[in-house]
C-alpha cells in the first residue's frame, strides 16, 4: 500500500548496511527492489522495520508517497526474506549461520541466488559469497570462522580454491594473525594461478615483491598407443553392423539425421574398401608364393 513519507518513522541518516543513501545508489540494481516494511503504530503512524532505499529515492524524487508492506500482512515467503535481511544487516549473525539460512530458504522455496536478491535486496554476489563458505570451504576452517578466528572476507576468499589442504595452509597465517584481511584476495588470486606452487612462495611474493618462478618441466613426448585389433570379435562385430543397416530401410529417418548417416555411411564404405583391397592384396601375395614353393 502507498503510505505518505512523512508518516513514516525511520534514520534518513543511517548507515547500517543496505539502508544508507550511499549504498542505495551503488546497489540501486537491487537494493531498491525491495519492497519497505512498516510497523503500524496508530491509525496514521508507521515505523520502518527495514527498507529506506526506496523512501531515499522517493524523496530524492521529490515524490509524497511510498508503496510499503504492513508486517503483519506479509506471506510466509515474505517474512523469511525480511528475516534474512535483518539478519544480514545485524552484526550478531554469524557467516557460516547466514550461509545456511540462505542455502535453506532457497531450498525450500526453490528460487535462484537472482530472485533471493531480488526479495532481500542483498547482492547475488552477496549471496554466493555466503553460500560458498557452506559448499566449499573446509570444515575446519567453517569452526574457525564460528569461533571468530577468520574474517569472513578470508573465509570466502580461501573458499575459492578446492582443495582443502591447500585451503588450510593458506588460512595458517590469518588464523596466527601473521598477515592481515588486506592481503588474502591477492594470496588466493596468485595460488589459484599458481596452483602447485608453495604457499610460502606465494605469500612471500605478496608480502616481500618476491617473483614467482615456476619450475619448466621437460616436455616428454608421448608415443602414440596403437590400438590392438581384437582379430577374435571383429567379424561378429561386423556382421553385427551389417544386420543393423539392413533395418534402415524400413525405418522413416528425419532429414537431418538421414544426412548425417548418409555421410557416415560414406566413410564406413570408403574404410571398407580400403580394408577389403588390403587384405586381397595380401591374399594375392601368398597365393603367388605358394604357387613357387610347388614349382620348387
Amino acid at each position: 500500500m502507498d503510505i505518505e513519507i512523512n508518516s513514516i518513522e525511520f534514520d534518513a541518516d543511517s548507515t547500517i548496511k543496505l539502508e544508507s543513501r550511499k549504498e542505495t545508489k551503488r546497489w540501486s540494481k537491487f537494493s531498491n527492489q525491495f519492497v519497505p516494511v512498516v510497523k503500524k503504530l496508530t491509525k496514521h503512524k508507521y515505523k520502518l522495520i527495514s527498507g529506506a532505499e526506496k523512501i531515499h529515492i522517493a524523496t530524492e524524487k521529490g515524490e509524497n508517497t511510498v508503496n510499503c508492506n504492513i508486517v503483519t500482512d506479509l506471506n510466509e515467503e515474505e517474512k523469511g526474506a525480511l528475516d534474512l535481511r535483518l539478519s544480514y544487516q545485524g552484526s550478531e549473525t554469524c557467516s557460516i549461520t547466514l550461509g545456511e539460512k540462505f542455502l535453506e530458504f532457497r531450498q525450500n522455496f526453490s528460487i535462484t541466488q537472482q530472485e533471493l536478491a531480488k526479495k532481500t535486496g542483498i547482492t547475488p554476489g552477496t549471496i554466493h559469497h555466503y553460500e560458498s563458505l557452506i559448499k566449499t570451504l573446509a570444515p575446519k576452517l567453517k569452526e574457525n570462522v564460528r569461533n571468530k578466528e577468520l574474517t569472513f572476507k578470508e573465509a570466502r576468499s580461501i573458499a575459492d580454491i578446492d582443495d582443502y589442504d591447500r585451503q588450510l595452509q593458506l588460512a595458517k597465517p590469518f588464523l596466527k594473525g601473521e598477515l592481515s584481511s588486506v592481503h588474502v584476495e591477492k594470496i588466493v588470486s596468485l595460488a589459484k594461478k599458481h596452483p602447485t606452487t608453495e604457499v610460502k612462495i606465494i605469500i612471500e611474493s605478496v608480502t616481500k615483491g618476491r617473483q614467482i618462478v615456476e619450475e619448466k618441466k621437460p616436455n616428454i613426448e608421448k608415443k602414440p598407443v596403437e590400438n590392438p585389433i581384437d582379430f577374435g570379435s571383429i567379424d561378429a562385430r561386423v556382421l553385427k553392423l551389417s544386420a543393423e543397416i539392413d533395418l534402415i530401410q524400413s525405418e522413416e529417418i528425419p532429414e537431418f539425421k538421414r544426412l548425417k548417416l548418409i555421410s557416415s555411411l560414406r566413410i564406413l564404405q570408403s574404410r571398407t574398401q580400403l580394408a577389403l583391397s588390403s587384405l586381397n592384396t595380401k591374399a594375392e601375395s601368398f597365393k603367388l608364393l605358394d604357387s613357387k614353393l610347388i614349382k620348387k
